[in-house]
Order: C-alpha cells, then sequence, then structure tokens
C-alpha cells in the first residue's frame, strides 16, 4: 500500500460514522522501491510527469497524515510544514514522488483512531472487509 494510498483511507464503518481518519499505521514490513534512473529521455519525460503529477496533488494531501504516516514506517525526513516554495522545488517534488509512489507499507495494521478497528494489510492490500453488524442499515 503506496503512502498515496493511505492519505485517502478512513473507516466507513456504521460505528465511525465516516470520521475514521486518519488511520494510525502499525508496520512490521516496509518496502522502499528504487526509483528509476533518468539516464534516457524517455526517464526524462518520466521525470517531467512525475514533477507535475506531484505538485498536482499537493492541495488535496494532508500533510500532516502524511507526515506522521511515513514517520511509522521509518521514513523521518519530511518538513514538518509544507511551504509554497517547496511547492515549486523540484528536487522536493521528485523526492515527494519517490515517498508517496515508491514507500510501500507491505504487512501491518491500520488503527481507526475513532473506534480502535484493526484493518490488517498482508502483501500491500488492506483488508477492510467489514462483519455484516459494522455496516450501516440501507434500504431500497
Amino acid at each position: 500500500m503506496r503512502l498515496l494510498t493511505h492519505n485517502t483511507m478512513k473507516n466507513n464503518s456504521a460505528a465511525a460514522k465516516g470520521k475514521g481518519y486518519p488511520l494510525k499505521i502499525i508496520a512490521t514490513e516496509v518496502r522502499v522501491d528504487d526509483p528509476q534512473s533518468n539516464d534516457d529521455n524517455n526517464n526524462n519525460d518520466d521525470d517531467e510527469r512525475q514533477i507535475a503529477f506531484t505538485k498536482s496533488i499537493l492541495s488535496v494531501l494532508d500533510w500532516s497524515v502524511l507526515v506522521e504516516a511515513a514517520g511509522a514506517m521509518g521514513l523521518t525526513t519530511l518538513p514538518p510544514v509544507l511551504t509554497e516554495e517547496m511547492s515549486d522545488d523540484e528536487q522536493f517534488l521528485r523526492a515527494l514522488y519517490h515517498v508517496l509512489m515508491n514507500v510501500r507499507l507491505i504487512k501491518g495494521v491500520l488503527t481507526c483512531p475513532l473506534t480502535g478497528r484493526e484493518f490488517p494489510v498482508t502483501d500491500g492490500i488492506p483488508n477492510f472487509m467489514l462483519e455484516e453488524e459494522e455496516c450501516e442499515s440501507v434500504r431500497m
């Protein structure tokens, strides 16, 4: 599970009432994929796309949640506050892309801050299956 994915996840059970965010990470296995090298022209195009992508999602990222999640996965280098200057710094945007896309929770637990409900993560896939009694009643 990528840190970008985690930044949008919440507990949607009836008990959480849509307020189960942010999920706390307890990591037991983390994988950091190597970024692709930027040695040829195709990779320069990729580099430009990565910078543009990262720049475009800055406004929707919950920065404090990202910093906390990265810390739970052993990454303590993100600045506590995102500044305007950082959003124009290509080196920072490349590094942030790497954190968002290449740092992955492989095994661990996501815990709802409201209910304490734990969701296991196995092979990078969070299991959000709820028991029937945890679901809201829906009438058609």
